[in-house]
């Protein structure tokens, strides 16, 4: 019960134990930091895989868009003791109205993933509000390839691989937030597969 009431009390008051990032703006590509602070007296846990979900403002509803990262498996609960802080990295997304969701546990197991069958309550708590603004970044080319600050006129060969950059997102992505393609594993894998049938892969920009 006493768990429970620490929980409850931590979802309630929200800002004394929840979530924050260290902007309340960013441009797409950017990427920051949020951190979870534990102010309470009692160990609270968090997800073994991905700590939380990003959630953007649609249309008046709250919508999931899912982790950072893809879990095949949970992973064990990480506690976080009494007035302690856990941080991690988040990247800005498409242009927009976000927040994060994080599913927290009291009186769970640390020898188990977060799960109502392994502990006393989970309850949900939100980070602030962030805004995502355009990165001022275009994607250009004659066959929409080029990811850059400004419009760019390329010769119009068509080679297999660049309709891999379709499914792509364009922003600040490149070395000293340079305007580049986000450097994905699919995109990765796109590139090496299509490259390898159609001709010397172009180096993402």
């Amino acid at each position: 019960m006493a768990h429970r009431a620490a929980a409850l009390l931590c979802a309630a008051l929200g800002i004394a134990c929840g979530p924050t990032t260290d902007r309340a703006r960013y441009e797409v590509g950017e990427p920051g930091l949020v951190t979870f602070r534990n102010e309470l007296r009692v160990p609270l846990y968090l997800g073994g895989c991905s700590h939380f979900d990003y959630e953007k403002h649609v249309g008046g509803d709250w919508v999931s868009q899912g982790p950072d990262v893809f879990c095949i498996w949970e992973g064990l609960a990480q506690v976080v003791p009494p007035h302690a802080a856990v941080s991690d990295p988040i990247q800005a997304r498409e242009p927009g109205r976000w927040r994060l969701r994080y599913p927290i546990g009291a009186g769970c197991s640390e020898t188990a993933p977060l799960d109502p069958a392994n502990c006393a309550v989970i309850e949900s708590l939100t980070s602030n509000e962030f805004e995502v603004l355009d990165a001022g970044c275009v994607v250009s080319g004659c066959s929409g390839q080029v990811c850059a600050e400004q419009p760019e006129v390329t010769t119009c060969e068509w080679l297999p691989q660049y309709a891999c950059y379709r499914d792509a997102r364009c922003g600040r992505f490149g070395p000293d937030r340079s305007c580049a393609w986000e450097p994905t594993s699919e995109l990765a894998a796109c590139l090496e597969k299509l490259g390898a049938a159609g001709g010397p892969i172009p180096v993402p920009r």
